[in-house]
């Protein structure tokens, strides 16, 4: 299981995205791979997170991710899920400092105008309003604490805010 842990903002976290950019864009297909962003709560300044990097990586096709990503990122240690508990489904691997290690990075996988895309307003919102991004992370240290091993409730207990968030960044919310 891996634990919950919430720290402080560190600013080499834009720095090991940027590695992985470049080293994701090393080992798979120029026509694979057609953008790369970094999203969750390390891509936001300040912003106490999971020291996790969220990465989104924008796919030609699943059917040529599924031939070329999955075997050559496995074969370099990564772990692949194929999640299909939010639709519509997407790609999601898993890399760790070592074989039973920490998770170091998220990368997930998805053709543009998938669902999965709504995460960059999200991010976008909180980089531009700062006091939103703070209550995010009381929200997160809260749940963190309340959920130190269950990583299904503590994603769960973020849903609605952030899909509240993210209705907000897109001007859903207020136009009723």
């Amino acid at each position: 299981m891996d634990a919950i842990v919430i720290v402080d903002y560190d600013s080499r976290w834009p720095h090991w995205f940027e590695q992985e950019s470049v080293y994701l864009r090393a080992i798979l297909t120029r026509d694979l791979v057609l953008r790369i962003e970094h999203i969750g709560s390390t891509a936001i300044p300040g912003m106490a997170a999971k020291p996790i990097i969220d990465m989104l990586v924008e796919i030609s096709s699943f059917d040529r991710a599924k031939a070329i990503a999955i075997p050559k990122l496995q074969a370099e240690g990564y772990d692949y899920i194929w999640r299909s508990d939010r639709p519509p489904g997407h790609m999601m691997f898993i890399k760790r400092s070592g074989p039973k290690g920490p998770r170091t990075h998220h990368l997930h996988m998805a053709p543009s105008g998938h669902k999965l895309w709504d995460r960059l307003y999200f991010r976008d919102y909180l980089r531009a309003d700062p006091e939103e991004a703070q209550r995010y992370a009381l929200l997160k240290r809260d749940l963190a604490n309340r959920f130190p091993i269950d990583r299904e409730a503590y994603t769960n207990g973020k849903s609605a805010y952030v899909e509240l968030i993210t209705a907000k960044a897109q001007g859903i919310v207020g136009r009723e």
